[in-house]
């Protein structure tokens, strides 16, 4: 009876080390926090009575300063015009016009009671929270992700080789869709998928990161319309690999093992990818060690 409790005692053991899940990285990133908003002027540049309006994307109700720094986080962003509403609160309506300049001649300045168009030059901007899709990537290559160049306007591009199953992301713009790329462990080039009515890249969409290889333009469709993806290369450095860390701290030799396959295949592997194994390997040693202790016990 004495062994029969035994056995069943460690067997319980037994189970609980086996169902032990696997910590997690305890180099998981932290959550973004927004800070104070930053302080922004802009030069009024002229006043007008009418202007083409841009996408409805573009067209944001705030006041006066809340435009600027709207303008500010959402480049490139080279002018802004706030459409007066409300003199009381001095709400209005602010208009972005990413990518391009200021062009007067389509613009009328008279003909109208009172000019409630006013058209600034780009904001300057100081103190605050970075929210720029440049902030957090390396300095060299942080102007062009603030201003990226599309390496190809595209229609029909497959999606990442895991389906979407890790590589695809919701973005503000085709701007962060680079920047999520520049700090992910492997990303060669990205394609940016519009989720707006004007299709424009300035605007929310999403986000697909290829790991490795080149973009390949055979594998696009010509497009019928306006065209739906943007391709961007990633010309930022890659962070550095972290699986030689793990390696070293855990000094287990599945995870050398796992060092030298990346080495040679050239893939890196972050370290949450290596919890698993760790937890897995810890689970084995509490059941042998149970097993001992039932053989000692009979």
């Amino acid at each position: 009876m004495k062994t029969t409790t035994m056995f069943w005692t460690v067997a319980g053991l037994i189970g609980a080390a086996a169902a032990v899940p696997a910590q997690a990285s305890s180099e998981t990133p932290s959550p973004t926090t927004s800070g104070p908003a930053p302080t922004c002027t802009a030069a009024l540049v002229t006043k007008l009575c009418d202007y083409p309006q841009p996408g409805p994307d573009f067209a944001i109700a705030y006041d006066k300063e809340s435009c600027w720094q709207y303008c500010n986080a959402h480049g490139p962003c080279n002018f802004v015009i706030f459409a007066a509403g409300n003199p009381n609160t001095g709400s209005g309506t602010c208009w972005l016009y990413p990518g391009e300049t200021f062009d007067a001649s389509k613009g009328r300045g008279s003909g109208c009671a009172n000019p409630y168009l006013s058209v600034y030059d780009k904001p300057t901007c100081t103190g605050g929270a970075s929210t720029g899709p440049g902030d957090g990537v390396p300095s060299q290559c942080s102007a062009a992700v603030a201003t990226p160049s599309s390496l190809a306007e595209i229609c029909g591009y497959p999606t990442p080789p895991d389906g979407c199953f890790a590589g695809c992301a919701a973005s503000r713009s085709a701007s962060e869709c680079l920047a999520q790329c520049a700090k992910a462990d492997a990303c060669s080039y990205v394609v940016f998928n519009p989720g707006n009515p004007s299709k424009s890249p300035y605007s929310s969409g999403n986000c697909w990161m290829y790991p490795e290889g080149t973009y390949d333009s055979s594998k696009g469709e010509t497009c019928s319309g306006k065209p739906d993806q943007y391709v961007y290369n990633n010309t930022c450095p890659r962070p550095s690999p972290t699986t030689s860390k793990a390696s070293s701290s855990t000094g287990g030799m599945g995870h050398a093992d796992g060092a030298m396959a990346n080495k040679a295949g050239g893939a890196s592997t972050t370290t949450s990818d290596n919890a698993a194994p760790t937890g897995v390997v810890l689970s084995h040693g509490l059941v042998v060690g149970a097993a001992a202790l039932a053989w000692n016990a009979l």
